[in-house]
C-alpha cells in the first residue's frame, strides 16, 4: 500500500470527496500556499486558474 501524499492527507483531514474539491475554500487556500512544493492534481490547478512555479 502506497503512503498518502500531502494533498490526499489534507483532503482526508477536511473530509472531502472529489466532488467537493472545487467548492472547498480551505482546500483552495492550501493549494494556493503549497502548489509549488506539493503534488496537486493538474485538473484542480487548471480549474482554479493556478500555475505552478517549477523553479520553486
Amino acid at each position: 500500500m502506497q503512503a498518502a501524499n500531502s494533498f490526499e492527507k489534507v483532503v482526508q483531514a477536511l473530509g472531502l470527496t472529489p466532488e467537493q474539491y472545487l467548492s472547498s475554500v480551505a482546500l483552495k487556500e492550501w493549494v494556493r500556499s503549497n502548489k509549488d512544493e506539493k503534488y496537486v492534481p493538474p485538473d484542480l490547478l487548471k480549474a482554479w486558474g493556478f500555475t505552478v512555479d517549477e523553479a520553486a
